[in-house]
């Protein structure tokens, strides 16, 4: 039987959007890999601002009518992107341009962007770690305070590859859905394979892992998990319960309590961390910058001499945000997703549902997922609650009806 597959061609309409967020992307990741060095400052700056008038370039040409609804949108996308300004102290900024791509790909398949997506990525990342490879910029090899033997493969930090890894295996998962093969999932569990090899990022590859095996389970059992509606229904929350989980960890944690202690150390001190950052600096309503030491590499490239007797890093995702960028920039990012997941459950998109969940409670180890180069399911907020225009696959009804003629969709 024939697929009906989505359209994957890039119209008129969506030029500007996908010019803007490849050019985004392509410098946003390549400022995370040890070409930054080219890229920094001024001309990141200027790449920035470029995106931005695509964008705003796009809405006045193409774009220049707003139903209420859009209206709305576009209000709360500017005022998160004031609120961020304010706080970075900067109009141009990565996490500046999260609200405006999100409103940008109102009118978007998100499964488009995924399959856009997936591709920049692995060629970026193949890009950075080839040029590692030939030593055109360098590939780290270190051994970290606890031991372990970690190569950055041309990224600035070892935990970045292994994420692209994991952003690129969930796309394909959620783009493939029940037509993915198993060796679309051999080639995704051995790209995961090598990328943990080589950085020992454990967790990274746990999540990469866990996102293959739900694409396994949802394509054979997908009906089974679509009717457990008290467990959807609970995975609606999966923001709040990581956000609540989070914050019960660090503000309860006690070095003398030796199972906390245990805790700990096999989350390599992130809630030691998350403690004494929230103790030492407590929380905003618009956020404070943050004298934060991570583990990577200085302006020069090479691994910052501080960092193994001044480390102080919070990585989890809640916390750092919710004291990067304030109270009310964290509750509407909260609020947002949680809304996008019930959406996800109403709309019956299991892929969406399990995938972002699952992104959820990974934030509670792992910063990264909170910028949109590293998380590109950030667009399925744009895609449930703006676009209107889904594939006749993803309707709920024509699925029913494809079931009961055995049609393959």
């Amino acid at each position: 039987m024939k697929y009906f597959a989505s359209n994957l061609k890039i119209n008129v309409k969506e030029l500007p959007f996908f010019l803007a967020y490849g050019l985004f992307l392509l410098f946003s990741v390549l400022s995370t890999s040890l070409y930054y060095q080219y890229t920094s400052g001024a001309i990141y700056s200027c790449i920035m601002f470029m995106c931005m008038g695509i964008v705003v370039a796009g809405e006045i040409f193409i774009e220049s009518q707003y139903n209420k609804k859009q209206l709305i949108a576009l209000i709360i996308s500017f005022t998160i992107y004031a609120i961020i300004s304010y706080t970075s102290e900067s109009f141009f900024t990565t996490v500046g341009m999260i609200p405006i791509l999100l409103f940008s790909a109102r009118k978007i398949d998100f499964n488009k962007i995924a399959y856009f997506s997936a591709f920049i990525f692995l060629f970026i990342m193949l890009f950075v770690m080839l040029s590692a490879k030939i030593n055109i910029i360098d590939n780290i090899t270190i051994i970290s305070f606890n031991g372990r033997h970690r190569e950055f493969l041309g990224f600035r930090f070892p935990l970045n590859p292994a994420t692209l890894s994991f952003n690129i295996s969930a796309l394909w998962v959620y783009y493939k859905k029940r037509k993915i093969k198993w060796w679309e999932n051999i080639v995704l569990l051995g790209m995961n394979v090598f990328i943990y090899i080589k950085t020992d990022s454990k967790l990274a590859f746990v999540s990469s892992v866990v996102v293959i095996f739900v694409g396994i389970v949802l394509k054979y059992h997908y009906d089974f998990i679509c009717n457990r509606k008290i467990i959807t229904y609970v995975i609606t929350f999966s923001f709040f319960i990581a956000l609540i989980i989070s914050l019960v960890a660090a503000l309860t944690y006690d070095y003398k309590i030796a199972w906390m202690r245990a805790i700990n150390r096999f989350f390599e001190d992130r809630i030691f961390f998350a403690n004494k950052s929230l103790k030492e600096y407590g929380v905003t309503l618009l956020g404070e910058k943050i004298p934060w030491v991570g583990f990577g590499t200085d302006d020069s490239g090479g691994v910052a001499n501080n960092v193994y007797a001044n480390y102080f890093y919070v990585d989890n995702m809640y916390i750092q945000v919710m004291q990067r960028y304030g109270l009310i920039f964290f509750s509407v990012y909260i609020i947002i997703n949680t809304f996008m997941l019930y959406k996800c459950r109403k709309n019956k998109d299991m892929y969406a549902l399990i995938i972002i969940a699952l992104i959820a409670f990974k934030c509670i180890i792992d910063n990264l997922s909170f910028y949109i180069y590293y998380n590109t399911f950030w667009f399925m907020i744009s895609y449930v609650l703006l676009y209107k225009q889904k594939s006749i696959k993803e309707n709920p009804t024509i699925i029913k009806a494809f079931k009961k003629l055995k049609i393959a969709y």
